[in-house]
């Protein structure tokens, strides 16, 4: 029993002294931000989308084209003129300036679709990080509260392969039942099946963390104290409904539909651009023709009759606009769900919390008590080791209590867009 005291009390001040060159929470949130492939891969569609709006925009600019040709030839006309056949070299050269004056909302209608676009993959991206974050909390906490598991079933099965090797002495002079040994081979067995899930759950962790950061678990340090969240249900709601970036993710889908409605509608209605073009030809005709030409006018286009193609397209367009709407009050009422969720769960982890912190302090007491009593022979040593399982497990919920609160905050934060 003195080995098992004198093994907690060292226990004790390892777990009391304090990590040197530990990592703490901001350190693995940046290294999980920086190695997740998802979030590359979000903002490699922000700065696509973002060329793609500057292409749309670059549609109401001037266009400047030149096109030229060069051959070697022979050109009969048969007399016609008195002219003979004769070789030649018809070079042509023209360039061309336009500028778009009206586009009846094409240009207009690009530019918004290609901005809703945008818009969708920067809060894309967005979502995308809050994610990881929340992620990087999770398999912080997780990390943490798996290793001091096993320490403490490390501690409990040292303790009682030691009961069980007395209780074996005791046996063979004697002093106690074959049933006594048998329930601390039992408690022993218990114990190891208790440390080997840790163990693995231990492993599982660090693996997760060494996934999501790129980097191994070292020492980590505690938890930081929790993030400040809203104070009411409302108030988190109302932040969501205003920040959240999926839902206005949403919102820009309909942007983008209605903007490609207004495109579709476009189709029907006329263009008219300005234009400049001059013209330098050579050998075009018969041998020896020269021309050059310089003319400034307008152009238009308009496309009476199209066989129903531009009322079809409006027609889905809207359909599209219709859709995407749908989306969007969709997304409001999972937002919605999702936050009374994350706050319920934070006020279920605060009492979860307070209620295990009650049960670990008076299973700490009662394992003191047991074993004062145990010193003076009035307590059996497998009692004793019953109430240091007992204390395992009312820290075991404590531990998994403190990461449960510690996730749930971020996790209401991260939908409310409330990390920094």
């Amino acid at each position: 029993m003195r080995l098992f005291t004198s093994f907690i009390a060292l226990l004790s001040c390892a777990a009391a002294t304090p990590s040197v060159a530990a990592q703490d929470l901001a350190a693995a949130i940046t290294d999980a931000l920086a190695n997740t492939p998802v979030l590359a891969e979000a903002d490699a569609g922000e700065a696509a989308a973002s060329a793609r709006l500057e292409g749309a925009k670059a549609q109401g600019n001037p266009l400047l084209r030149v096109e030229g040709s060069y051959s070697v030839g022979r050109i009969d006309n048969g007399g016609y003129f008195g002219l003979t056949a004769d070789n030649v070299t018809p070079t042509a050269l023209m360039a061309t300036a336009e500028m778009p004056l009206y586009a009846g909302g094409r240009v207009s209608a690009a530019v918004a679709q290609a901005k809703g676009g945008a818009d969708m993959a920067r809060f894309g991206a967005e979502q995308a990080r809050l994610q990881t974050v929340v992620n990087a909390v999770s398999a912080y906490a997780e990390v943490l509260t798996a290793r001091k598991l096993e320490t403490r079933f490390a501690t409990l099965v040292t303790a009682l392969t030691e009961t069980e090797r007395q209780a074996g002495l005791r046996y063979k002079v004697g002093e106690i039942a074959s049933s006594d040994l048998a329930q601390a081979r039992a408690r022993k067995a218990e114990a190891q099946a208790g440390f080997a899930q840790a163990q693995g759950r231990r492993i599982s962790a660090e693996a997760s963390y060494e996934r999501l950061t790129g980097k191994p678990a070292g020492d980590l340090a505690p938890l930081p104290i929790l993030p400040a969240v809203p104070p009411s249900l409302d108030e988190a709601t109302d932040l969501a409904r205003n920040a959240n970036p999926a839902l206005r993710q949403a919102q820009s889908g309909v942007d983008v539909a209605k903007a490609g409605a207004r495109a579709a509608r476009a189709e029907g209605l006329p263009s008219v651009g300005a234009f400049a073009e001059a013209a330098h030809v050579r050998d075009q005709f018969f041998p020896g023709y020269r021309a050059d030409s310089v003319s400034v006018g307008v152009r238009g286009r308009w496309t009476l009759f199209a066989g129903g193609r531009v009322s079809a397209q409006t027609r889905a367009a809207d359909a599209d606009v219709d859709a995407s709407e749908a989306r969007l009050r969709q997304a409001r009422l999972i937002l919605d769900g999702m936050v009374i969720e994350a706050w319920q769960g934070l006020a279920t982890a605060r009492q979860m919390l307070e209620a295990s912190r009650l049960r670990n302090e008076s299973s700490a007491e009662a394992l003191r008590g047991k074993r004062l009593e145990a010193k003076v022979g009035a307590m059996p040593t497998l009692a004793v080791l019953d109430a240091e399982r007992e204390a395992i497990e009312a820290e075991a919920a404590l531990l998994q209590a403190e990461a449960m609160q510690t996730v749930a905050a971020w996790r209401l934060n991260a939908l409310t867009g409330n990390i920094d």
